[in-house]
């Protein structure tokens, strides 16, 4: 069997005479190990063309970045508040909306976490109190409970992650179609899953491609077993 191939989208930095895009190759590393094929979607494409791409995924994982803007879920910009590039705005978002309406299995990291929240209706903290506790790759430990994904990889409990984010899902701000799995001591909301369990859809806040390797190989396992156990159901009978 070929390797399924995984999509992921990519960050926007301006220079002074073009952008340059950009993903970190810790993402890309993650994926390979675990037995997948990265495709890397450009930012600058036609929103059509965008939504056509999917055509091309077995799965898809959307990366972190900076933060998303504010006007997507109805407020004005805080003042700490640094948006991403209004390239991977337009792209992220049209990429978000084809492939949440698809049945893929979706790995959203840190930035793509929220990102999966706010397309959904969800909302975000701009600047969670405490912020500096969750910035700059400190570990800290989250408590799982509930869902299917987290709970099977790890148990019901508490697990050690790490932390690089400035926003975060607000409080009462999860989407409808969405389950919280795990959550912060200070109640940050760590990780979600889709509510239906026949398909692979995780938000998680931490970094698990910067994980040790018990850790990081665990969660992308998973979402390349999902990817090709989806796979397989799509393939045709062989007659």
């Amino acid at each position: 069997m070929s390797k399924p191939t995984i999509l992921i989208n990519c960050d926007v930095q301006s220079r002074t005479d073009r952008c340059l895009l950009t993903v970190n190759e810790d993402y890309v590393r993650a994926i390979a190990e675990s037995g997948g094929l990265v495709l890397i979607v450009p930012a600058l494409q036609e929103e059509a063309d965008l939504r056509e791409v999917i055509g091309l995924a077995d799965g898809f994982l959307f990366i972190g970045g900076p933060d998303y803007p504010p006007d997507w879920y109805g407020e004005e910009p805080h003042p700490e508040t640094k948006t991403v590039h209004e390239y991977r705005a337009a792209a992220d978002r049209a990429l978000a909306q084809a492939v949440l309406a698809s049945d893929l299995p979706v790995l959203g990291i840190c930035g793509g976490h929220q990102l999966i929240n706010v397309s959904l209706g969800g909302r975000l903290i701009q600047h969670p109190p405490g912020v500096e506790d969750h910035r700059g790759g400190k570990f800290h430990q989250v408590t799982v409970q509930g869902g299917h994904i987290l709970r099977g990889l790890f148990g019901e409990g508490r697990i050690g992650v790490n932390s690089y984010h400035h926003q975060a899902v607000a409080r009462g701000g999860l989407a409808a179609g969405l389950t919280a799995v795990a959550h912060a001591d200070d109640g940050t909301l760590e990780a979600f899953e889709g509510e239906d369990q026949e398909r692979f859809l995780l938000g998680i806040q931490w970094h698990p491609e910067r994980c040790p390797d018990e850790h990081r190989r665990a969660i992308f396992g998973a979402f390349i077993a999902a990817v090709r156990q989806g796979r397989a159901k799509m393939r045709p009978l062989v007659r």
